[in-house]
């Protein structure tokens, strides 16, 4: 099983040195850390108002994304949506970004969650959102484009989670 951050992040709103404590991949960020502001694209208009701030570290056997959103309409209050590493950079519709991204290198016996990047991110009452994931593989260089935050949780069976609200465009 693979360590995730997801529970952690929250934690990094009261301060980012408990994350870098936790998730040392996190805090040695080298070369290898890409920090893009979006989104680039918005499908839904009614995230129009949402902005996203993705960091991706990529360190000699793995790779941490962390999302953080905010500008969530109030009734996305309480409610989790799915987000995943897709492989082609955004575009002007959601279907651009092409599939999720998979580690090529991964066995088709996992479960997709292990095979994916995953970062579900579940809304506060103030309309903000952080998550994040740790895969024990590194995606490599221009691999993957962009970050989707889709309508629906993630369905664990089928890697499924609804219409695409917004992308944003990140060069890994």
């Amino acid at each position: 099983m693979r360590p995730s951050v997801r529970a952690a992040v929250p934690l990094a709103a009261a301060g980012a040195a408990l994350v870098t404590l936790a998730y040392p991949a996190l805090a040695n960020a080298g070369q290898d850390k890409i920090e893009v502001d979006g989104p680039t694209y918005v499908y839904d208009q009614a995230f129009k108002d949402v902005k996203t701030k993705i960091t991706v570290v990529r360190d000699k056997d793995s790779t941490s994304v962390l999302l953080r959103a905010t500008g969530f309409p109030a009734d996305a209050a309480g409610k989790k949506f799915g987000v995943h590493v897709h492989v082609n950079p955004c575009g002007p519709k959601g279907e651009d970004a092409g599939p999720h991204y998979m580690n090529p290198d991964g066995s088709h016996d996992l479960p997709m969650e292990h095979m994916e990047i995953w970062l579900d991110v579940t809304v506060a009452k103030d309309g903000t959102g952080h998550s994040g994931d740790v895969v024990p593989w590194r995606v490599a260089e221009k691999a993957a484009g962009s970050v989707i935050i889709h309508a629906l949780p993630t369905d664990p069976a089928t890697g499924g989670a609804g219409a695409r609200n917004l992308c944003t465009t990140v060069p890994f």
